[in-house]
Formats: structure tokens, sequence, C-alpha cells
């Protein structure tokens, strides 16, 4: 038998009866305050929960899913969430400073007040998603920022390296000169590559190779 408790009164908020959370469905219930840390929790499916003010610190959430929860608050700084689904998520001051967030997905989310500083962002899919928050020293190198909304958000001294930006609402994020010159590299090379796309092959028919 597990317990989730509570991080403040440590009350009992839902008994699991295994030896294992790994692969545990907790899709739409209500657990505040649950207490989650350093925890073994991959593959667990919290899709549709609110989670207020719960620690996952320091959790091993790999491949777990959080797509359309309700996140407040919640604190995942330095656990392991590679692979992991936030796709629809609303996400509200939550916490991912040092977090491994290798491809991991925040499609479409709604993040507000973020922390993601520090964190491991590579290859991560955050397209479509409306973001205000922090990025300081996050390595997003090769993530997916098209389409997104990240005019509130503070990208200072993270790594962009192969980001892409196609479409992404940028004007008001906080950028140094040098990621300033990648952003608009990367829009260029966006739009070059849109028009090669539209250009027809050159080449001719083989059957007038003769011709």
């Amino acid at each position: 038998m597990i317990e989730i408790r509570s991080r403040d009164s440590g009350a009992t908020l839902l008994s699991v009866p295994a030896e294992s959370l790994v692969g545990r469905k907790f899709r739409g219930l209500r657990l505040p305050h649950a207490d989650f840390a350093n925890m073994l929790l991959s593959q667990t499916d919290f899709c549709h929960a609110t989670l207020a003010a719960a620690d996952f610190h320091e959790a091993l959430l790999e491949d777990a899913q959080f797509s359309s929860a309700l996140l407040t608050n919640v604190d995942f700084h330095e656990s392991t969430l590679t692979g992991a689904d936030f796709t629809e998520a609303a996400l509200i001051n939550v916490s991912f400073h040092k977090a491994d967030l290798t491809r991991a997905t925040f499609r479409y989310a709604r993040i507000s007040g973020g922390d993601f500083s520090e964190a491991n962002l590579r290859e991560a899919n955050l397209s479509m998603a409306v973001i205000s928050g922090t990025f300081a020293g996050a390595d997003l190198s090769g993530a997916d920022l098209r389409g997104a909304d990240i005019r509130d958000a503070d990208l200072s001294n993270a790594v962009l390296e192969g980001v892409k930006l196609a479409n992404a609402k940028v004007v008001g994020a906080t950028l140094t000169p040098l990621q300033c010159q990648l952003v608009q590299m990367s829009k260029a090379g966006s739009a070059t590559a849109k028009e090669t796309l539209k250009k027809p092959n050159p080449r001719r028919a083989w059957w007038r190779l003769w011709s």
C-alpha cells in the first residue's frame, strides 16, 4: 500500500493498493498539496487532474501524462520529465528549475509565471503554447517553438541552437543581442525553407533526357 500525503498537514489524500506507482492512473483527480517528492512515477497518468501546490521535486516522471491538467504552484525542480506530455495543460507559477524536460511536449499549453531556469528542454515541443516566465540559462537546443507566444518570456542566456521559431511571437521577449541574431536567422531559415518547398523541381523528367 502506498499513501499519498499532504505536504502541509501530512494527512492521507489517497491510498494506492500497489507496490509501485509506475503507470498508475490519477486521471481527473484533485490532489491539493500532494507530496510526490522523490517518487518513481514513470508513465503515470495525471491527465485532467487538478494539482495545487503539489511537490514533485526530484521525482522520476519519464513519459508521464499531464495533458489538459491544471497545475498551480507545483514544484518539479530537479525532477526527470523526459518525454512527459503537458499538451493543452494550464500551468500557473510552476517551477521546472533544473528539471530534465528532454523531448517533453507542451503543445498548446498555457504557461503563466513558469520557472524553466537552467532546465534541459532539448528537443522539447512548445509549439502553439502561450508562455510567460523565465528560461534563463535553460537549454532549448532543437526545441520546437513554432507558433508559440513567448513575448513575456525571459530567454536571457538560454541556449537556442537549432530552435524552430517559424510564426512564433517573440517581440517583447527578453533576449541577448546574440540570441536576437539567432532568432532572426532561424526565422529567415524558416522562410527560405518555405520558398524552397514552393519552387518547382528544375530537374527534367527522365523521359525528356533524350529529347
